[in-house]
């Protein structure tokens, strides 16, 4: 992307320093090189003219549509400032006027928070409408991203911060599904005590059958036997009497 790199240092080197280190924040067309919408973080900022011609440049220099692939980053970084931007499938170009020095790990996470929220309520709007038609509608939102993402440092402690509760959301998570596990364990147990006890008592129960049963059986013998016995007796006694 050489001769779109020519063109950012061309407008960095003319591009004086203001206080804050995100300069210009727009949407553009890649189809028509139609600007849609854009922000400026410093009202009043008299590089304004120059950002409007270093994204009109970009997006018409000869090897912009060959170079350039939908879902990639791209950052031409100058000598004062940096051009940030990226492409979606639909040829929206999302970008960020950075100062050089501003982190690369923070601006691009910028620009993907940026994309959702505005193809969900500019998007289709976006592919068609005029020239900085939808500057003011995007105003509250590109605001707030510049708002949080301006300040390298306090981003990463709002990051450091997020990171920490996120470990102990993660934390938390392991531990409450510990306890389910145990809980559900403990289910299990109780159930299958509950199972043991239940086969006891059937076992009890036919065991006590099968005792009477065998009681039973064993008085019939008895009787039987008892009986025979008795005939036995009888027929001896008649006979010795006669």
């Amino acid at each position: 992307m050489s001769s779109i790199s020519f063109i950012i240092k061309k407008y960095s080197n003319q591009v004086c320093r203001k206080r804050g280190n995100i300069l210009f924040v727009a949407v553009a067309r890649a189809s028509d090189g139609v600007l849609v919408a854009s922000y400026l973080p410093q009202k009043g900022d008299y590089n304004v003219d120059k950002y409007h011609n270093a994204v009109q440049e970009v997006l018409s220099a000869p090897d912009f549509q060959y170079k350039v692939t939908p879902g990639s980053r791209y950052r031409l970084v100058g000598d004062v400032n940096a051009f940030n931007f990226t492409t979606d499938v639909q040829q929206r170009v999302y970008i960020v006027i950075t100062m050089a020095d501003y982190p690369e790990r923070l601006v691009f996470p910028m620009i993907n928070d940026l994309i959702p929220k505005f193809r969900q309520e500019f998007g289709e709007k976006a592919l068609t409408c005029q020239q900085g038609h939808l500057n003011r509608k995007v105003e509250s939102l590109f605001s707030k991203l510049v708002d949080e993402y301006d300040d390298p440092a306090s981003k990463d402690k709002i990051a450091s911060v997020q990171a920490k509760v996120d470990d102990v959301k993660i934390t938390m998570s392991k531990n409450i599904d510990g306890m389910l596990a145990n809980m559900e364990k403990t289910e299990n147990i109780e159930t299958d005590t509950q199972r043991l006890q239940d086969q006891a008592r059937l076992f009890d129960k036919q065991a006590s059958t099968l005792k009477r049963r065998e009681q039973w059986k064993n008085w019939k013998l008895s009787l039987i036997i008892g009986s025979i016995i008795l005939i036995i007796l009888i027929i001896l006694i008649v006979t010795l009497a006669n």
